[in-house]
């Protein structure tokens, strides 16, 4: 049955000031050229994370941006210079050094309640998290649009969501959630022969005024030459960017074969791994980093909020001259 009154997607007033035109990876050449347009929404959340350029924008802006790089209803603030008696104080700052929290969590469609997932969320409280098993608008979610209606539960301000599938009159795929600024986002198809057709989506995340490349993705079951062929797409995309992370259900059942990605660095690997799925024991949720990320701490979520567990780990990243 269709629903009469479904949820539309709504832009909600945001602030934001630094603008990244870009479709696969920040400073580099568009390294996917099937992407297709997607969304940045944001949540009526506020949070101390974001930089202080952003926070000067006017609780008026209106963000729309696509992968083709377009954008309405920005209103960025000419930057103001403040005056010491003597001097000009100086607004140059050195090479970022922080503490990160990335995560991800297949989360079933929301089956056991997004009330619940949102608290396994809170738990470790990562700044950025992606999510697999998405649904949108769909029936059997109750025609939730879930990565808001998760956002505002868990408290992130930026969200994005990447269709995988149409399923009935709604979408169901990947979505980040972030506590930094979500500049652009798009969605590259991946082969996924015939079976269920898969994605990856990217976000360019504005980390204390330091662009990230941040993707998210759910790989196929049906075939392990399939998976690692999804793998070595992603690859190359990975390859051309500075600096990024990679979370998903990689649904790979042999951890060797996480190294097609190339990543720097695995929070799940042959010598170290976390169970993640729950039916089958088994480590198929990945959190991948290049350069700069040296890991502090990782585990799972112990909460039951779907098959799988979450999968977090902490990261002093440095970025590097």
């Amino acid at each position: 049955m269709k629903q009469k009154n479904k949820k539309k997607h709504i832009f909600r007033p945001v602030a934001v000031a630094f603008l990244l035109f870009l479709s696969a990876c920040s400073g580099n050449e568009p390294a996917a050229k099937e992407s297709v347009p997607a969304t940045v929404r944001t949540s009526s959340v506020t949070t101390s994370a974001t930089s202080s350029a952003t926070q000067s924008a006017t609780e008026s802006d209106t963000t729309s941006i696509t992968s083709s790089g377009t954008a309405s209803g920005i209103k960025i603030d000419p930057p103001t210079e403040e005056f010491t008696d003597t001097e000009t104080e100086s607004t140059e700052k050195g090479p970022l050094s922080t503490e990160l929290v990335l995560a991800t969590l297949n989360i079933k469609h929301g089956a056991e309640g997004l009330d619940t997932i949102a608290e396994a969320i809170k738990e470790f409280s990562p700044d950025i998290i992606g999510l697999e098993e998405v649904d949108v608008f769909c029936e059997r979610s109750g025609y939730v649009d879930e990565p808001a209606e998760l956002a505002e539960l868990a408290g992130y301000p930026y969200f994005a969501f990447s269709k995988a599938i149409n399923l009935g009159d709604g979408e169901y795929g990947t979505a980040i959630l972030s506590r930094y600024p979500i500049e652009s986002f798009d969605v590259t198809p991946l082969e996924s022969g015939n079976g269920e057709r898969r994605s990856l989506g990217h976000a360019v995340v504005n980390v204390e005024g330091l662009p990230i490349d941040v993707f998210v993705t759910h790989l196929s079951y049906e075939s392990r030459s399939l998976r690692i062929e999804q793998m070595e797409a992603i690859a190359e995309i990975l390859s051309g960017c500075n600096y990024y992370a990679l979370m998903g259900d990689l649904n790979s059942f042999n951890l060797e074969d996480v190294s097609y990605l190339g990543g720097a660095y695995y929070v799940n690997r042959p010598d170290r791994s976390y169970t993640t799925f729950r039916r089958r024991s088994m480590s198929i949720d990945h959190i991948v980093v290049s350069r700069g990320f040296t890991e502090l701490s990782s585990g799972v979520s112990e909460k039951e909020c779907s098959d799988h567990k979450m999968l977090y780990a902490r990261f002093r990243f440095s970025e590097e001259s």
